[in-house]
């Protein structure tokens, strides 16, 4: 070991002998230099090698570069010596070894061609390339990024193309390799376009310009036949290649291609076809994006393409209001459909409220609900709920309002897996229990309710006793002897310590926080949790009660 060490280091004499005539290290540096070189070197030749070394010597190497830089560009340009490349030739070097033992690893060969980049080797960059996509070519940015530098660095559009078709042989379900082989070619053309337009002086475009088929986009377009082709049934990959499109200028052709390919009749029942197509056209014309919405309406059953078409309305007639007549045409074939989904209602109910139709709105709900169509526990079932219940409200018909909620609660079908969605509703129920003065009724609705639903439930109904300036110890104990102390109530129980005053009421919050998390992290016993808190209570006295003078100044209503 220590004689291949030694050879190594000998081959560095000359170039460090320059380094030192030239005055850019001095003798010191040279000999710090050359024990630490020689100490890398001997942990490379260690049998089991580890990656982190080869890395401590790069960056070891690299920082010494910058070194040199700076140096030599304060110095007078000489004729070329020994040491003009020694220390990037040594960090090359550095770097083929490193791979030559971690040929798997991916972010070595990437830092590898940064350092090219950077450095600009530029002669080196092609062979790495090739060799780093031999040991990992189902890594599509690595493909990307030779494709990339081919093009933009080293100027060929010819190379560029023959990484990604063979890219492509051994990636061929890739949408992205397919998507950025199509914006290399919208690329090329653009930059033969001005070119063209440069070299004719007068202005005026050639007859064989405006007919060549590259201008035409025909390369771009066979590229997507052939994504598809692979990747069929796709409508946002489809899109894909339309917003790129839409960066380069004079992509009419091509666009109107990839359009009439969403026309095909794999894509007649698909709704995301239709909207996109229609929000595509938008752009072109309103008449031809309400003609697809139109087809698509008639071609896809069910209330999904209502939805969507409701939603696509709305943003639109926000923008511009002229089209509200269109939108009011929609909403009532929507109203007519037998299998509304709960988003449908929403959707109906919003635009119906938005015009100031209360009371036809309240009707229309309840019929839905009366039709067992607001039964499945998603949001939109909720925010349909809470539309009514806000309605009659409006009409000062509370009682109604409450009854709606609680004939939800009742009827929808909630499953094992809806406690997240079930607790958000009954929020929604005990937020309007209270605001109607109906306190003695929420704790009846929180008895009915399992307990993985309840903590929103019980955390609302503390903020209103807070906002009321009521004892905070009075809905803990309730809580408690009601329904225990679970680990579903543990934020409860910390909100009920902000806010309560009493040290013996603390304690007794504080322990049932301990005993729900089972007995604190780390498995410390509740015991000693306690008298952790014991200690640590006096001292934070100040600043707790400041943070529970605000609370209650803050008021918080429901």
């Amino acid at each position: 070991m220590a004689d291949a060490v030694q050879q190594v280091m000998d081959t560095m004499v000359p170039a460090l002998r320059d380094l030192a005539d030239k005055q850019i290290f001095n003798e010191r540096e040279i000999k710090g230099l050359v024990n630490k070189r020689r100490e890398f070197e001997y942990l490379l030749r260690r049998q089991a090698v580890r990656k982190s070394d080869f890395l401590l010597y790069l960056t070891f190497e690299l920082n010494l570069l910058k070194l040199y830089t700076l140096r030599v560009s304060n110095l007078k340009k000489t004729s070329s010596s020994p040491s003009d490349h020694h220390i990037e030739q040594h960090i090359h070097l550095i770097f083929r070894r490193g791979l030559r033992k971690f040929k798997s690893d991916l972010n070595f060969w990437m830092q590898y061609i940064d350092f090219c980049k950077k450095n600009e080797s530029q002669k080196k960059l092609s062979s790495i390339y090739a060799e780093a996509l031999q040991i990992h070519p189902k890594d599509v940015s690595l493909w990307l990024s030779a494709a990339s530098w081919e093009y933009f660095s080293n100027s060929s559009i010819k190379n560029a193309r023959t990484l990604l078709q063979r890219s492509l042989r051994v990636n061929s379900t890739s949408p992205n390799l397919y998507v950025e082989y199509f914006k290399l070619e919208l690329h090329y053309i653009q930059k033969l376009r001005g070119r063209r337009e440069i070299l004719q002086l007068d202005g005026v475009k050639s007859k064989k310009m405006m007919e060549d088929e590259t201008f035409s986009g025909a390369v771009p377009m066979i590229i997507f036949d052939q994504a598809i082709e692979k990747i069929n049934d796709d409508v946002e990959f489809r899109f894909k290649f339309l917003e790129a499109c839409s960066t380069f200028p004079q992509t009419e052709i091509i666009e109107s291609h990839i359009l009439s390919s969403l026309e095909h009749s794999t894509f007649k029942t698909n709704v995301s076809a239709y909207i996109a197509r229609a929000s595509w056209l938008l752009n072109t014309s309103i008449s031809s994006s309400l003609k697809v919405l139109n087809s698509g309406l008639s071609n896809c059953p069910g209330p999904e393409i209502h939805e969507e078409v409701l939603i696509f309305m709305s943003s639109l007639v926000t923008s511009n209001p002229s089209l509200s007549p269109h939108h009011l045409t929609y909403i009532n074939s929507a109203k007519k459909l037998n299998a509304k989904s709960p988003k449908l209602i929403r959707l109906i109910s919003e635009y119906k409220i938005l015009k100031g139709q209360y009371s036809e709105t309240k009707n229309f709900i309840l019929k839905e609900i009366d039709n067992d169509r607001l039964k499945s526990p998603e949001t939109d079932t909720i925010k349909v709920y809470d539309i009514l219940a806000s309605i009659c409200y409006k009409l000062s018909d509370e009682t109604s309002g409450i009854a709606v909620l609680e004939k939800g609660l009742n009827s929808i079908s909630w499953g094992l897996n809806d406690s997240k969605i079930k607790g958000e509703y009954v929020q929604r129920v005990i937020e309007y229990m209270l605001i109607s003065g109906l306190e003695d009724k929420v704790q009846n609705i929180l008895k009915k309710i399992e307990l993985p639903s309840i903590e929103l439930g019980l955390r609302t109904y503390l903020r209103y006793v807070i906002s009321e300036n009521k004892p905070v110890k009075d809905i803990y104990e309730y809580v408690v002897n009601e329904f225990g102390g679970g680990s579903y109530c543990i934020n409860f129980f910390r909100d009920c310590l902000d806010a309560e005053t009493e040290i013996i009421s603390r304690r007794r919050i504080w322990e049932s926080i301990v005993q729900a998390e089972g007995g604190g992290e780390g498995g410390r016993n509740v015991k000693r949790v306690l008298e952790e808190w014991e200690r640590d209570e006096e001292e934070e006295g100040e600043e707790r009660m400041a943070k529970i003078i605000r609370i209650r100044k803050s008021n918080v209503v429901v």
